[in-house]
């Protein structure tokens, strides 16, 4: 019976001082350091215990362990390092872990005579060049009216020095237009195509900005509904809707506009 005893108390004591030396976790203090200037947020994680710490900007950081635990260092700008806890590592006021700075090694390029002579124009003619075809239209391009800006050379707008009249009229074009209309041989007549179905007024609102009506016809805003009103009246309005009309159409608003202005007001 007393030996029953005796074995029941060295179990007890020998499960108490195992249980004490698996819980007697206590804090340590340590410090990264580096050569490298930035030394925060170094993971430090505890293996043995799962738990884990950040470094703060000065790379210290505090956390549970006991000695034979395993740490373990990780960053972006420095080598994984791993390192097992000793007793003598807790006799430290702070321990020091040195991390080794991380470098990104590009692989090396060997230029060798096989790919570069040293002859420009033996080398060029060994480059593979795509030949890619340009999105853009030339012609395109050179009708295109580019706004002039600070970085624009200065000129003479009454007289450039290409002659050209800048926002002119294309007089070839409107030439080919006229020699269309009174060519030797007439032309059967064709029918009459319209750009839009809409009225007139509608369809003029269509075809120009409010900018036109207030700045070249220099009409207020009330007036814009009542001069297209007043146009509408002409029997030959609604021919002025046609296609390739443009131009006469333009000439008939400026036309009306002076006869509106001219107009006696109540």
């Amino acid at each position: 019976m007393k030996k029953n005893k005796l074995l029941l108390f060295l179990l007890i004591t020998a499960t108490q001082i195992s249980f004490a030396q698996l819980g007697s976790r206590e804090i340590i203090n340590g410090q990264i350091i580096s050569e490298a200037t930035a030394i925060d947020n170094v993971t430090v994680f505890n293996v043995s215990s799962n738990k884990g710490a950040v470094t703060d900007k000065l790379g210290f950081f505090t956390m549970y362990a006991r000695p034979s635990d395993t740490l373990v260092f990780s960053s972006v700008i420095f080598k994984s390092k791993k390192l097992v806890l000793t007793e003598n590592d807790f006799k430290v006021i702070v321990l020091k872990i040195k991390l080794e700075e991380f470098i990104n090694e590009l692989d090396e390029v060997v230029v060798t005579p096989s790919t570069l002579t040293g002859d420009l124009e033996k080398d060029a003619k060994n480059i593979k060049v795509t030949d890619k075809q340009s999105a853009f239209n030339t012609s395109e391009i050179a009708d295109m009216q580019m706004e002039r800006d600070f970085q624009s050379t200065q000129f003479n707008s009454a007289m450039p020095s290409d002659l050209s009249i800048p926002y002119g009229m294309d007089f070839i074009k409107i030439g080919k237009m006229v020699g269309k209309l009174f060519g030797k041989e007439k032309s059967k007549e064709k029918p009459v195509v319209f750009t839009s179905d809409k009225n007139f007024q509608a369809a003029v609102k269509d075809k120009f900005t409010y900018h036109f009506f207030t700045e070249t016809l220099e009409l207020k805003h009330d007036e814009i509904g009542l001069f297209l009103n007043y146009c509408d009246a002409d029997p030959n309005v609604r021919k002025l809707l046609a296609t390739n009309r443009e131009i006469d159409l333009i000439d008939f608003l400026i036309s009306k506009s002076k006869e509106y202005k001219n107009l006696p007001k109540d």
